[in-house]
């Protein structure tokens, strides 16, 4: 025991060396792999934590045999309890498989805002085993990969340009030509919004008993969820202004009330007394 501490002391500061030489490795190959525009972010950050796990390996590799302790025989060790800790953590190997095959097949990137699932968000970081994820609502999400490689995945930011709807209701009564005109007139005089393609109007549903006549705008601009909600906002604003201003009739709501007697109530009767 008095000649097997020095060894364990020497064995744990060489993985204490290791360990720190491996975080400086996979600092520096991250930077310089962000330098090279062909290579993905996210092929990146599975070399760099592939190069971390690397030297880790073999630090502690290293301060086994600084201890003095056989290596072959940890290693037959260690391939026979993987294997039974491989039923054991199932759903943890197929979250590690599943996060590499993501990050190979790059259906989103760092930066993207996606929609996984019942969740929708920007992509903060892409892990082994997890994708995390900033909410709208500025929540932090993580969602293990396995789920992810084995569902839809919606990438909202991918292209450059995104569709929205707007929608809007009139009267019956309403001019359909005045309203396309003065509709697809306020959102053409948004800047944020595209003009190519360029924005187009249809009917959506006709409701005659309501007097309602409902309508679909849809136009184009950049797909971020910020731009959305604020194209959406300026554009209704702008279509409920410019048809209250050229007099365009709205929907003339209609209501009708039924009374019914309490059939608990009696009805009195006033009989004139006899003469």
């Amino acid at each position: 025991m008095i000649s097997f501490v020095p060894r364990l002391f020497v064995a744990f500061l060489l993985f204490l060396l290791f360990y720190g030489l491996a975080w400086l490795i996979r600092r520096a190959v991250r930077r310089s792999l962000k330098r090279v525009s062909q290579i993905p972010v996210s092929v990146g950050i599975l070399i760099a934590r592939s190069t971390y796990i690397v030297i880790l390996f073999l630090g502690f590799i290293v301060a086994l045999s600084a201890a003095n302790v056989n290596v072959m025989t940890v290693l037959e060790s260690l391939g026979i309890a993987g294997f039974a800790l491989g039923f054991a953590l199932k759903d943890i190997l197929e979250n590690l498989l599943a996060g590499i095959l993501l990050l190979f097949a790059r259906p989103f990137e760092i930066g993207d805002q996606v929609t996984l699932g019942a969740f929708q968000g920007t992509v903060t970081d892409i892990e082994i085993r997890v994708t995390t994820l900033r909410t709208y609502d500025n929540e932090r999400v993580a969602i293990p990969n396995s789920h992810i490689y084995t569902n839809p995945v919606v990438n909202h930011t991918t292209l450059s340009q995104r569709r929205y709807r707007a929608v809007f209701d009139t009267s019956l009564t309403a001019d359909a030509a005045q309203i396309e005109t003065e509709a697809l007139r306020a959102v053409q005089e948004n800047p944020d919004i595209a003009a190519d393609p360029a924005p187009y109007i249809r009917v959506a549903s006709v409701d005659s008993g309501g007097d309602i006549l409902r309508w679909h705008l849809y136009y184009w601009a950049a797909p971020t969820k910020a731009v959305e909600v604020e194209t959406l906002s300026i554009t209704l604003a702008r279509i409920k202004t410019a048809l209250y201003d050229a007099g365009v009739p709205t929907p003339t709501a209609t209501s009708a009330t039924i009374l019914r007697r309490d059939p608990s109530a009696s009805k009195t009767e006033t009989r004139a007394p006899d003469d």
